[in-house]
């Protein structure tokens, strides 16, 4: 280890482990000559708890490395060489997360005695929506690993709403979750650094109060040349047209990229794409290259002129729209455990309330066992799923995969594919070419979700930051542990004691299309050791803070990088606005007989009540069938 390397504290014993449940393959089937029938329960060890696991979360390797196997189609002949479980189901669902979850409550509210299995390929439930649970002396503090909040609650679709009835979620109570007055108490607000590597020749600056007062106000108090500041400022403050003459101002939109319209339409430079990559990034996952003007109306600055909904005006001043009011402190994990305790309470002990349900621990050796009517089996990829024809007993059969490379197979009445259209297209061979074909347009943006348990956040508040912005930075955004009190988790909001800081990053390329973006993104992200994500945070961190007393080496505590190298949804059609009337979504989420399709990706977004939604949709599809 080098001299720097323990400046940073690389040698200090964080709770940092690479926890990987599960071996690499090297060999695919190499340990197909051992096949034995599952133990119960043998997907997760009673002892882990992947909530409270650090180091590398998200999606692990062995799953990635199995869902590699299966995209080139190393299990296509491998169907004599599974084992029969010997179980039979009236359903089973592929993917544990929201929309998974919904699909079996759905099911499972129709048929109160239907056997049930759902398959998930991590070793947690929830899919993206995760849980990072640290613990330091007498302080226990939640953060999301994942999905962050729920968003535009008022338009969510009517099946994502009564599903959050039956469950016991209370939209209504949610904002109430929230300390209302902890960024008055200590005078904290939005903030923006202004990085020495991208703006040359000045030292670290952070400037707060970016939500809080005019953008004039803020640009002219910025470490920046006037010609910066004044760019800047036309780009959040104005009003203009700029496509006045348009009869189809969203085909107009949609044919240009984001960046493109700044720089032709706008007039503007470098300063304000860089500004718009991060709003781009956050909530596309993509560089503003990569973006449509048309996706950007609805996000960011430079339309309000036009009609756009990124901002709105308040007092005569333009301010930005996206203040998500209904989040639990692990995002939308909390969610994921009402859905569990609806279909499994025995998984989920304690009260069935909103508090009870967020402070539970869950029971995983509950969730795979006999006697259960619904089984959660985690670390289990699918590989294969089938229609049976009537000679052979009708239903579907799905073949899977654990990580110690043992495969199997299930019979069940019906069957719902909750995963990603690019892993569906693989494992159901059936496929009509129309649907492979719209299953192939699928894309994912590649994301990394950092939660980092520091000592105390002092010099956050000397700086009176709590969420904070970096324009061309080591990531998009950050903020410290939102004050969220649930029931018995009540942690000490103060500067003086632990929190989490929560690193958003979005690994775009800009200059390359969007599928090579991703793709180049992804194989970066997969080869990317922890030792790197740990040595890159301290460095940042100690730029960043280290002028206001902050010391990476003695105040990171403990440090979990959740990887998803396939994030949000994307489609490869030539602009948003190409195919409208027969998108792909529509096309690759139609029934095959026993085999339904549900997933964000069978809404066209990644929005979580679209997920939702589109579970009860799968469902109601395989009811005909029970």
């Amino acid at each position: 280890m080098t001299e720097f390397d323990k400046f940073l504290g690389m040698n200090r014993p964080i709770t940092r482990r690479d926890f990987l449940q599960g071996m690499a393959l090297g060999v695919a089937g190499a340990a197909l000559a051992c096949q034995r029938p599952p133990r119960v329960n043998a997907a997760v060890r009673p002892a882990f708890y992947p909530p409270e696991a650090s180091g590398l979360r998200g999606q692990d390797m062995a799953s990635t490395q199995l869902g590699h196997l299966v995209r080139d189609d190393v299990y296509l002949n491998q169907n004599e060489n599974s084992v029969d479980t010997g179980e039979a189901y009236d359903l089973i669902v592929i993917g544990a997360g929201l929309s998974g979850l919904s699909a079996v409550h759905v099911y499972q509210q129709a048929q109160k005695n239907a056997r049930i299995l759902l398959l998930d390929n991590h070793d947690d439930f929830g899919g993206h929506a995760r849980r990072n649970t640290f613990h330091w002396n007498d302080s226990t503090l939640i953060a999301p690993g994942g999905t962050f909040a729920l968003e535009d609650v008022d338009d969510s679709p009517p099946e994502a709403l009564a599903i959050f009835k039956s469950i016991g979620i209370d939209l209504d109570r949610i904002p109430g979750f929230r300390d209302t007055d902890f960024k008055k108490r200590f005078n904290l607000s939005s903030g923006v650094f202004f990085d020495p590597r991208v703006y040359a020749g000045i030292a670290p600056t952070w400037r707060n109060k970016f939500y809080d007062i005019p953008y004039e106000e803020f640009f002219a108090g910025a470490p920046l040349s006037a010609e910066a500041r004044r760019e800047l400022i036309e780009f959040f403050t104005t009003r203009k047209h700029f496509l006045p003459e348009t009869p189809d101002l969203e085909a107009a939109l949609a044919e240009i990229s984001w960046e493109k319209f700044i720089r032709e339409r706008m007039g503007l430079g470098d300063h304000a794409v860089r500004f718009a990559n991060m709003y781009a990034t956050d909530l596309l996952g993509l560089g503003c290259d990569a973006v449509s003007a048309l996706e950007a109306y609805h996000i960011g600055p430079g339309f309000f002129g036009m009609g756009g909904e990124g901002f709105y005006e308040a007092g005569g001043i333009l301010r930005y729209g996206y203040a998500p009011q209904h989040r639990f402190p692990d995002g939308n994990h909390t969610v994921a455990r009402h859905l569990l305790k609806a279909i499994l309470p025995l998984a989920v002990p304690g009260p069935g309330t909103m508090e009870g349900i967020f402070n539970s621990r869950i029971d995983y050796a509950a969730l795979d066992l006999p006697k259960n009517r619904v089984r959660v089996r985690l670390r289990s990829v699918a590989v294969r799923v089938e229609n049976r024809d009537n000679q052979n007993g009708g239903g579907a059969v799905v073949h899977y995969v654990q990580p110690d490379g043992r495969l199997f197979r299930v019979r069940a009445r019906s069957v719902i594919v909750s995963a990603w259209g690019m892993a569906a297209k693989h494992i159901v061979p059936e496929l009509p070419a129309e649907q492979f074909r719209a299953l192939d347009q699928y894309r994912y943006c590649s994301a990394v979700y950092i939660n980092v348990l520091l000592r105390h956040w002092r010099p956050m508040a000397e700086l009176g930051l709590f969420d904070m912005f970096l324009p061309d930075g080591y990531c998009t955004w950050m903020n410290i542990s939102d004050p969220l009190q649930v029931g018995d988790y009540r942690p000490e909001y103060h500067p003086d004691k632990p929190t989490v800081l929560s690193m958003y990053k979005y690994l775009y390329q800009p200059g390359y299309d969007p599928t090579e973006q991703m793709q180049l993104a992804r194989l970066a992200l997969e080869h990317k050791p922890f030792e790197d994500f740990e040595r890159e945070i301290r460095m940042e961190l100690n730029l960043m803070f280290g002028s206001w007393g902050f010391d990476a080496a003695d105040d990171i505590l403990a440090l979990t990088v959740n990887r998803w190298g396939h994030g949000y949804n994307f489609f490869k059609a030539p602009t948003p606005y190409a195919g409208r009337a027969h998108p792909p979504y529509e096309r690759g989420r139609r029934k095959l007989g026993r085999i339904s399709f549900a997933g964000a990706d069978a809404a066209g977004n990644p929005w979580s009540q679209s997920a939702m939604q589109q579970g009860w949709r799968a469902a109601q599809e395989q009811l005909e069938y029970a």
